[in-house]
């Protein structure tokens, strides 16, 4: 009987390792985009520390930022938007959260509320495995994932990878690094924006936003369906919801998507927020990264308009003063950390550009074009430089293709075209001089210093753009761009 016994306990204890062993290897080389976008949703629904989910596609995990969110309202939430998420897709990443979190509420956007493809694994759905196993890799396996898979695809042989991602992953151990090992340990690189990932791209084409004057959809949709799931879902539990459009550059068909989500949010009794209608929120042309994505300046537009309208319709606890929710102020600072450190720097003209519109009212820089320069016919900067504040001067440099400055001071704009005279310009870092002489040579001097001048050197006298950043009374930083086809050469002292 105790051989027995001892025989049922080892072999019962053997499966346990071999179990732990299967699981753990399976951690180990599963692809860890899922885990470092979602790790700190868990940390922090385990804290009871997250008051409000975002859903959506990469729309919202551009265009919403938490961690800004958090810093102008004390506001927690988190951002589970989805690379090529749709209503189907967001409707059961939310089903998967609500295992782990209670919020006071959900925010959703609308984007492709008019798609109509019933399954993922459709090949008119357009949503590829590695952006669906981004989603959902990290959340465990349980009997909401089973009904989620079992939702969103309709053959069932594709629905395994899904349930086991062993069966994906399995042979990456030929691709294993450091990074991989990092899951098991407090070293592993997670992202910390509470699922946010800023884009720091302009898109370099001209675009003109059309109202197509569109009414709502014509007929419910696989979208329209999922959404009032999710509003049922946040209805039932005492959720507050509130349905958002973040700016894109939208269609007829998206136009009337977002009339559509307008209308199923009133039916509910939700507010919603049609971003596409608010004029004035973003510049099309500055503020993102292409058609359909917001960069970080648009981001930082859009989370500041969405805030605002939040505070006043449905408020959330304000956490800035609460001790336990340090971790914020940490992820908080790191953000504040990355910014600085792309203040200035960047190889690419037009990325710099856009840091300088983001740090504007912190900083005092200067951006000078020499005369004659090809840059005047690149549509793209000179959008920035207005973006910037840039006037009547710019456009007489673009007219005449005549040396130009401009001068921000902590955003405060002065700027200057053509040869002439002296020019004295005060600001916080002190007092410049500015003697555009001709077409090439510029003199420009900090506190009378003309022994030293800014603007010219032998390597760089054909630079067609300088910039040049101030602190501390001294010069911070200088980047030469020499354009080629509107294509930069990047240099810097």
């Amino acid at each position: 009987m105790r051989k027995k016994l001892f025989i049922a306990v080892r072999d019962i204890l053997f499966l346990i390792l071999l179990l732990c062993c299967i699981i753990a290897a399976s951690l180990l080389v599963e692809r860890k985009s899922s885990f470092n976008k979602n790790e700190m949703f868990f940390k922090e629904a385990k804290k009871n520390h997250i008051d409000a989910l975002i859903l959506g596609s990469s729309h919202v995990i551009n265009g919403i930022n938490p961690l800004q969110l958090y810093e102008e309202y004390g506001y927690t939430s988190y951002n589970l938007g989805g690379y090529g998420s749709v209503l189907l897709s967001s409707y059961w990443q939310l089903m998967l959260a609500l295992d782990h979190c209670t919020p006071k509420l959900v925010i959703i956007d609308s984007y492709m509320l008019e798609n109509d493809v019933r399954y993922i694994d459709d090949p008119n759905a357009n949503v590829s495995s590695d952006e669906l196993h981004l989603n959902i890799d990290r959340f465990p396996l349980s009997r909401m994932k089973y009904h989620a898979i079992n939702d969103m695809f309709e053959n069932q042989d594709k629905k395994y990878a899904y349930w086991f991602d062993f069966i994906v992953y399995h042979d990456r151990w030929k691709e294993l690094d450091s990074a991989d090992f990092n899951r098991f340990t407090k070293d592993a690189d997670i992202n910390r924006m509470m699922g946010a990932v800023m884009d720091y791209e302009i898109h370099s084409a001209e675009y003109e936003y059309v109202d197509y004057q569109a009414g709502t959809l014509e007929q419910e949709t696989v979208g329209t369906h999922y959404l009032r799931m999710i509003l049922n879902t946040c209805r039932d539990r005492g959720i507050q919801a509130v349905v958002v459009t973040v700016p894109f550059l939208a269609m007829a068909e998206n136009q009337a998507a977002a009339h559509t989500a307008d209308q199923i949010a009133a039916e509910y009794g939700f507010p919603s927020l049609n971003m596409l209608e608010v004029p004035g929120i973003i510049d099309i042309n500055a503020d993102m990264a292409d058609p359909g994505h917001l960069n970080v300046l648009g981001c930082q537009k859009v989370t500041s308009y969405l805030g605002s309208y939040l505070s006043q319709t449905c408020p959330l606890p304000d956490h800035r003063e609460d001790p336990s929710y340090e971790e914020w102020n940490k992820c908080l600072d790191e953000y504040h950390s990355e910014l600085a450190s792309m203040t200035e720097g960047n190889e690419d003209l037009y990325t710099q550009l856009m840091m300088y519109s983001l740090s504007g009212s912190e900083k005092t820089f200067v951006v000078s074009i020499r005369g004659d320069s090809a840059v005047y016919a690149d549509p793209t900067l000179i959008r920035q430089l207005r973006s910037l504040g840039a006037g009547e001067a710019l456009d007489m440099a673009v007219s005449e293709k005549c040396s130009y400055l401009l001068v921000s001071d902590h955003g405060n704009i002065s700027e200057f075209a053509g040869d002439g005279e002296d020019v004295y310009i005060e600001t916080a870092e002190g007092s410049l001089t500015y003697t555009p002489a001709s077409a090439i040579y510029r003199v420009l001097a900090l506190n009378g210093d003309t022994e030293n001048n800014f603007l010219y050197s032998d390597d760089h006298a054909y630079a067609d753009v300088q910039l040049l950043g101030f602190s501390g009374g001294n010069l911070s930083s200088h980047q030469y761009y020499t354009c080629d086809h509107f294509t930069y050469d990047y240099d810097e002292n």
